[in-house]
C-alpha cells in the first residue's frame, strides 16, 4: 500500500522513502571515497589510492547511497560507473573539495607571505633556455618562492590546470578551454631545421619556398607544431609533404639529419648535432608564447607573483 502524502512537504521525486534529511551532515570521509571512486570508476584502483581495503570502500560507498536513498553508481562487469545521479553529485562534491582546498591554501598565504610552492608547467621547446632564464631572474627577487617543473605539450597542460594539478603553465596561443586565461609573455622565434649536408646549410637565412618541394618532418596531427608548420607553409604558398610525424620533440632534429625531411623548430634545436638552424626571413617565423592559469580556481600568493613577474617582462611587439 502506497503511503499517504503530506502535501505540505513534498517528497523531491527521485528520492527513496528513506533519503536522508537536507539538514543530515554527511560524513566526509564518504565523500572522499565517493570522489576517488567516481574519478576513476574502479573499485581497487579507488581502495588503492585511499589507503584501504576494497570491502571498506564498497561499504562505505554504499552507505553513502543508502544515506541519500539514491544510487550512485552502476556495475559494469569489475568495474563500476556513475549513474547520471552520481555524475551530476560528483561536481558538487568536487566544488567543495575544491572549495576546501582553495581556503587552506588562502590560510598559508596569510600566514607564510612570500613564500610557497609554484606548480609550472611549459612547453618542452622552451626549457632550453626560456624557462630556466626567467626562473632564475624571478628567484633573484623572490628567494622564498620554490617551484616544481612539468615539461609538455599544450594540450596535456591545458588538462593539467583545468584538473588544478598546476598553478601556471606557459603555452603558445590561443589556450582551447573557456576555463582558462591567458597572457602573453614572449615570442619564440621559429628557424627550419635541415641536415649538416644540405644545399642550404651553408646559408644563415632561407625563405620557405625554397623548400617548398622537399619533404617535411614534422609533430602528428593537433600538436601546435604541426599547425604552425602547416600554417606557415599555406603562408608561403604551398602545402607541406609530411614523410615523418613524432610525439617528441627530441625526435625531430634526429630524423631531420638523418636525411629524412626538413623541419620547422624551435631556434634551440638548432644546437641538435648534425643539424643546422637558418632563420626563416619570409613569412616571418614567430609565435606568441604565455602563461595560462585557470580563471575560476584560487590562485596562490607566490604564483600570482611569478605570473606577473612574467607579464611585466613581456618586450613590445615590433609591428
Amino acid at each position: 500500500m502506497d503511503r499517504p502524502t503530506d502535501s505540505r512537504s513534498p517528497r523531491p521525486s527521485g528520492l527513496g522513502a528513506d533519503a536522508v534529511s537536507p539538514r543530515k551532515p554527511l560524513d566526509w570521509r564518504q565523500l572522499e571515497c565517493f570522489r576517488v571512486a567516481g574519478r576513476l570508476q574502479h573499485v581497487t584502483r579507488a581502495a588503492q589510492q585511499l589507503g584501504t581495503s576494497q570491502p571498506a570502500l564498497s561499504r562505505a560507498l554504499a552507505r553513502l547511497e543508502a544515506e541519500l536513498g539514491i544510487p550512485l553508481f552502476e556495475r559494469v562487469g569489475r568495474s563500476i560507473r556513475l549513474t547520471r545521479h552520481g555524475e551530476m553529485f560528483l561536481k558538487r562534491v568536487e566544488g567543495a573539495f575544491q572549495q576546501i582546498e582553495e581556503g587552506r591554501l588562502e590560510l598559508a598565504d596569510l600566514a607564510t607571505p612570500g613564500r610557497g610552492t609554484v606548480a609550472l608547467g611549459f612547453l618542452r621547446s622552451l626549457g632550453a633556455k626560456y624557462v630556466p632564464e626567467v626562473v632564475r631572474r624571478f628567484g633573484a627577487v623572490h628567494p622564498e618562492v620554490r617551484f616544481t617543473f612539468t615539461p609538455n605539450n599544450s594540450q596535456e597542460l591545458e588538462a593539467l590546470l583545468d584538473r588544478g594539478h598546476l598553478d601556471l603553465a606557459f603555452t603558445t596561443v590561443p589556450v582551447t578551454s573557456p576555463k582558462l586565461a591567458w597572457a602573453r609573455v614572449t615570442d619564440q622565434e621559429m628557424v627550419l631545421l635541415v641536415p649538416e649536408n644540405h644545399r642550404l646549410a651553408r646559408r644563415r637565412q632561407v625563405t620557405l619556398r625554397e623548400v617548398q618541394h622537399e619533404p617535411f618532418v614534422t609533430f602528428k596531427r593537433g600538436h601546435a607544431f604541426r599547425r604552425l608548420t602547416e600554417g606557415l607553409c599555406e603562408e608561403a604558398g604551398f602545402v607541406p609533404s609530411i614523410t615523418f610525424e613524432g610525439d617528441d620533440s627530441s625526435s625531430i632534429p634526429g630524423f631531420v639529419a638523418a636525411g629524412f625531411g626538413v623541419a620547422i623548430a624551435s631556434a634551440e634545436s638548432g644546437g641538435f648535432k648534425g643539424v643546422v638552424g637558418l632563420r626563416i626571413t619570409q613569412p616571418t617565423a614567430k609565435r606568441a608564447i604565455g602563461l595560462a592559469w585557470a580563471r575560476d580556481r584560487y590562485l596562490p600568493a607566490g604564483a600570482r607573483t611569478f605570473r606577473d613577474f612574467a607579464v611585466a617582462e613581456t618586450p613590445r611587439r615590433r609591428d
